[in-house]
């Protein structure tokens, strides 16, 4: 049996902080250059300090300004505001007047405001992020102070002080861009309309027009957004682990409002990350050009990352950091780059981080100290600062030229101020200066197309240029500005269907995005061409995200040219020629309007799309429709002899009814033709419908169930799971029959328990306490309890029924582990195996002493080598629901950067104390189905049709909404008692472990890419003799009698070799282990891997032997590639590490897409 166990360890890093602890002082030394000492920096890089307390304090966003000021927005009062205490957070501006890379004047712009987590210079003042307000705020009077304030917008919500308006920047194109967070619900009133965006997402805003959009939509706090030369946009999330995230119009990532599918970012299983900035210029070196520069504030990182271009998107991959430090209260938080060309850090300066999990008023939080870090080229040459501010028109145009995109920039904004006349007179007259077929002058033109946007002018002559430039990238930035500008020129259809036809695919993803600004169904069917060329995941989701927007336009078009068979219908003629782009457009959408037309494409479709429509029908359909491919299916029926047809048919037929309540018309009682069918599949699901409909045959289906008709087991067990649906004294017999038989196989009688606990709650109570007393029983205690754990009243019955009762010790063990891992226990039940078992042992409590006791253990003699073995331990079962990194489940919080953003005594209380708060985003839900199920689990996502648990096995459950009598939140899934086996020593050092997680460089996941995911074959047999009768051979190629289970590293990238299975082929020969491993390609190409040390390694690719090198080589094409490793044991001692070499391989592997 499974024990989750420690395995939700962390489903909250989050403790009360009441104990003796709260008088730790770890602080480390507050002096600048005490930090500063602590720097690792890149090879050939070098760091001054900028500005620092008294000059600032607290910064948690910085901006430039086109006078080469730095701008500040600081808070001391974050995260929350005491009771009496006066809001005093500044906007600060910092200015280096002599040039020597310091800022030596600092002027406070505006004080008395309340966390303001935005600034942003510009149109002749000052925009501030101020709580439910956009602000902007001028000095009219030359002072260096705010003396005019106007309030630019407001309805953003103040859920979470860290989830509010934030991340404040200029667009290439002349807008503003802003971001929120997951917990914010906005409702903004524009002059064009109100604007809403629930939960997280990034904002765009032109601020003369007062034009505001939702640019995307999702992620769970993403505090960084920036573009690169071409105007492709990227993000971080300083509360979600995926590293750089590709995005672009309509683009919808994790946690967005009502969403049924999501994109992943590039870089999954990577810490959070704060800030962003895709930094290049004439400073920086070559192979810098364009990286993306973030901070992981949790482990004291400022991060490079290099971007490539991967089909549509984006590949990313992470290069050597640009600042490691060894410093506790080195909090990056933003980054910039300079108008010297030098890279700006906002080092918020603090101990303590976050406030979900710390205490809002922790005495180690820092308000006083903060800084301002500059990064630089060795030898070098700055760039020469410019005004722009006072740079006329003709040198804002020259500026376009620059190399510096912070200049660029910064001159279209500045040409937005200028006279309009003047300034359209003189661009137009720059732009025909630069040759047309000149590639050096080609990003110039774009830069002046951005500039006419900037400027709100339309130039469609200008524009159908670049549309037609030889650059790709160009191409791609073009289309952007058409869909800006779609309502303006002549023939956007045409214009966008140029694009979707492209040969590159970011312009065809670029096109299909545009494509939404038309609502028409003449754009939908355009947007499908886009299916019949090469696709990858984010022109899927672009495509998918199309559909869905122009859905209120298309589908009645189509509605009504089925309903009429109107055969000059435009769009029925496209779903007829192109059926398999059409069966895309009707799946992905949740409408029943597409069934019919479904089974209209069916005699132009391939196999394939065929049973995807015919699938799609029955899941959607109305009951006549739902009747017709009922018909089809029964004996005689056109479908009837494919069960490939005949399962997905009935499976759709019971979603049909789970979640639509939908069902054939005509006789459904013949659906119980099908349970003398050759498949046992479609017995089992002929059993499931015919119940769902309620028309099984009560005697019928017991003859199946008893055995008295034989079946497959499988189906048998169906049948016994119908008669849930049947009560009464017969069906109560035969349950309570199959239950108690030895002689009938385990399946069946748990099926008999589920049905029988369904209608007879008590009675399968007393079924189950004998069983559990009963010596000899062979059915796990998990398995029997599993009925009464997941359904109401449930425990209680069981208790009561357990009264009397006498458990073997070992059996009530068991029980009691896996009442307590369900995350609800019952203490009545509880009570009554403790009692029936003899168990005098309750869960321990902890107290406050002992918590502090064991955290000054911690600090003193905690081994964090030992503690990494324990948490490895297979008992604890931690990564089923943790990863670190790459490596692990995804039920609880990733661990990656633990060490580096809690304090040890909140991780010791996070162990010890399982629920006494839970982690932001990891609260537990408990649903009451109207069935009486309970389930629980950790909701992914939610919109008006379904909600999404994830349970503690890491299954996703999808629970219809009409289906839900009441919710309420649970606690942590972690169950209590987890650690209550181990000692206090090996507490302590898995305290130590966990507290050192990205923290210390040893336990920190660095630049590498190591494999990280493996399987091992586990020892039985006939696996043995499998491998006896040939060779290792076998391993590779595989065996029906093969078995693994899942491994995962450790931190630093080895597989332990003492955790692997031995095998012992033959007498005379060595013992071995097996790993093996499955790769995802995206992009074709060569990839090199390498070894830590080849010794005692055999290594198979794809099943085919090569020879083992330190360095190995593979030409893999996208799909799935397999790896195995043998391990001869007497040869190899060290554990096995095996690595990607990124930058020497010329393919790309694949980002699952999470739909």
């Amino acid at each position: 049996m499974n024990r989750p166990t420690l395995a939700l360890l962390l489903l909250l890093i989050a403790p009360a902080a009441l104990f003796a602890q709260r008088d730790l002082k770890v602080i480390p030394d507050t002096d600048p250059a005490a930090e500063q000492r602590s720097f690792t920096v890149a090879e050939g890089f070098e760091v001054n300090l900028f500005a620092s307390e008294p000059m600032i304090a607290s910064p948690i966003q910085i901006n430039f300004d086109a006078q080469g000021r730095l701008w500040v927005a600081s808070s001391s009062v974050y995260p929350q505001i005491e009771p009496g205490q006066v809001a005093d957070d500044k906007i600060l501006m910092l200015e280096d007047t002599d040039g020597d890379g310091a800022a030596d004047k600092s002027t406070v712009f505006a004080d008395g405001l309340l966390i303001p987590t935005g600034v942003l210079p510009g149109d002749g003042g000052v925009y501030v992020a101020n709580s439910t307000e956009l602000l902007h705020m001028k000095d009219t009077d030359g002072d260096g102070k705010a003396d005019q304030k106007r309030v630019v917008l407001s309805g953003f919500g103040t859920e979470d002080t860290h989830h509010i308006l934030h991340t404040l920047r200029w667009g290439y194109d002349g807008m503003m861009y802003f971001n929120q967070s997951i917990y914010i619900h906005s409702h903004i009133e524009t002059p064009h309309g109100v604007r809403r965006l629930n939960a997280g997402g990034i904002w765009q805003f032109r601020s003369e027009t007062m034009e505001l959009d939702v640019f995307c939509r999702g992620f769970v706090n993403t505090w960084g957004h920036h573009f690169n030369d071409y105007g492709a946009n990227f993000a971080t999330d300083g509360a979600y682990g995926e590293g750089i995230n590709y995005t672009f119009p309509g683009a919808v990532f994790v946690t967005a409002a009502d969403s049924r599918r999501l994109l992943q970012g590039l870089n999954p299983g990577s810490p959070k990350h704060c800030g962003l900035e895709l930094v290049g210029g004439s400073h920086l070196p070559e192979d810098w050009q364009t990286s993306a520069i973030t901070n992981d504030f949790r482990a004291h990182r400022v991060c490079r990352f290099v971007l490539e271009e991967d089909g549509s998107g984006y590949a990313s991959r992470q290069a050597e950091d640009v600042i490691k430090a060894a410093h506790g209260a080195f909090r990056p938080v933003d980054v910039k780059m300079g108008p010297d060309g030098a890279i700006y850090i906002a080092d918020w300066y603090n101990p303590i981080i976050q406030h979900g999990e710390v205490d809002f008023r922790d005495p180690r939080r820092d308000h006083v100290h903060g800084r301002i870090w500059r990064v630089t080229k060795k030898g070098s040459p700055l760039v020469q600062p410019q005004n722009l501010h006072e740079a006329s028109i003709d040198e804002l145009l020259t500026a376009l030229k620059s190399p510096e995109k912070w200049i660029r920039t910064h001159a279209k904004l500045q040409l937005k101020q200028r006279p309009r006349t003047d300034v359209l007179t003189q661009l137009a007259a720059w732009m025909q200066k630069l040759a047309k077929d000149d590639p050096s002058t080609e990003h110039q033109r774009l830069e002046g197309l951005w500039a006419y946007q900037a400027l709100d002018e339309i130039n469609e002559p200008l524009l159908l240029e670049l549309l037609a430039s030889p650059n790709h990238n160009i191409r791609a930035a073009a289309v952007r500005v058409a869909s800006q500008w779609h309502d303006e020129v002549s023939h956007p259809l045409a214009l966008f269907a140029a694009a979707v036809r492209d040969e590159h695919p970011r312009v065809r993803l670029e096109g299909v995005r545009a494509l939404a600004t038309i609502p028409s169904s003449q754009a939908m069917i355009v947007g499908l061409e886009a299916t019949r060329q090469p696709m990858d995941r984010f022109l899927d989701f672009a495509v998918w995200q199309l559909v869905e927007d122009l859905a209120p336009v298309w589908i009645p078009d189509l509605k009504q040219a089925v309903a009429n068979n109107d055969r000059n219908s435009k769009i029925l003629q496209d779903a007829k020629a192109h059926p398999k782009s059409w069966t895309f457009a009707f799946e992905a959408i949740p409408n029943a309007e597409v069934a019919e037309a479904a089974i209209l494409l069916l005699p132009e479709a391939d196999a394939e799309t065929s049973g995807r429509l015919v699938e799609l029908a029955a899941q959607r359909g109305g009951s006549q429709l739902l009747g017709n491919l009922l018909t089809s299916i029964l004996p005689e029926g056109s479908r009837a002899e494919d069960n490939s047809q005949v399962i997905p048919i009935l499976k759709s037929f019971l979603v049909a009814m789970q979640v639509r309540k939908t069902k054939p018309e005509g006789d459904l009682a013949a659906i119980e033709q099908l349970y003398a069918s050759d498949s046992p599949e479609v017995v089992a699901l002929a059993f499931d419908t015919a119940i769902a409909w309620n028309v099984a045959s009560q005697d019928l289906v017991r003859a199946y169930a008893s055995g008295e008709k034989e079946l497959p087991p499988t189906a048998r067990v169906a049948a016994v799971r119908a008669l849930a649906k049947m009560p009464g004294q017969p069906t109560s017999k035969l349950l309570v029959e199959l239950i108690q038989s030895d002689t009938t196989g385990q399946p069946v009688r748990l099926a008999a328990l589920e049905s029988l606990a369904t209608f007879a709650l008590p009675n399968a109570a007393n079924q189950t306490a004998v069983l559990l007393a009963k010596d000899g029983n062979t059915i796990p205690a998990d398995a029997l309890l599993a009925p009464f754990v997941s359904r109401k009243q449930g425990q209680v019955r069981l208790a009561e029924a357990l009264k009397d009762k006498k458990l073997p010790r070992d059996q009530a063990q068991l029980a009691l582990r896996s009442v307590r891992s369900s995350s609800q226990a019952s203490p009545e039940l509880v009570t009554a195996i403790q009692s029936a078992g003899g168990l005098t042992e309750g869960v321990r409590q902890w107290s406050d002493e002992e918590l502090a006791e064991i955290t000054k253990l911690v600090a003193q003699s905690g081994d964090p080598h030992a503690g990494e073995a324990i948490f490895r331990k297979e008992a604890l079962n931690c990564f089923k629901c943790h990863a670190i990194g790459e490596a692990g489940g995804n039920v609880g919080p990733n661990l990656i950067s633990l060490g580096a953003s809690a304090q040890p005594d909140y991780i010791v209380e996070s162990i010890l104390r399982p629920s006494a708060k839970v982690k932001e985003n990891f609260h537990s839900l408990i649903i009451l189905t109207d069935e009486g199920k309970v389930l629980t689990g950790i909701p992914v996502r939610e919109n008006k049709d379904l909600l999404v648990l994830r349970d503690a096995e890491g299954r996703e459950i999808e629970i219809p909404q009409e289906s839900i009598d009441d919710r309420a939140e649970g606690r942590s899934l972690m169950p209590d008692g987890s650690i209550d086996a181990l000692t206090t020593k090996e507490i302590v050092d898995l305290a130590a472990f966990m507290s050192k997680l990205g923290k210390a460089e040893e336990f920190s996941i660095g630049n590498q890419k190591y494999l990280r995911s493996w399987q091992t074959l586990t020892y039985n047999n006939e696996s043995l003799r499998a491998i006896n009768r040939s060779s290792n051979n076998t391993v590779a190629a595989g065996h029906p009698s093969f078995v693994w289970k899942p491994i995962f590293s450790q931190v630093d990238g080895g597989v332990p070799l003492a955790e692997l299975p031995v095998y012992h082929p033959h007498r005379n020969q060595p013992q071995f282990a097996y790993l093996q491993t499955d790769i995802e390609v995206a992009s074709g190409g060569t990839f090199r891997f390498a070894f830590e040390g080849p010794e005692g390694l055999s290594v198979w690719f794809d099943g085919k032997p090569i020879p083992t090198a330190q360095e190995l080589e593979a030409d893999w094409q996208p799909g799935v590639h397999q790896i195995t490793l043998a391990i001869n044991l007497g040869e190899r001692q060290k554990a096995v590490k095996m690595r990607l070499l990124e930058e020497q391989s010329t393919g790309r592997l694949a980002t699952a897409a999470k739909k």
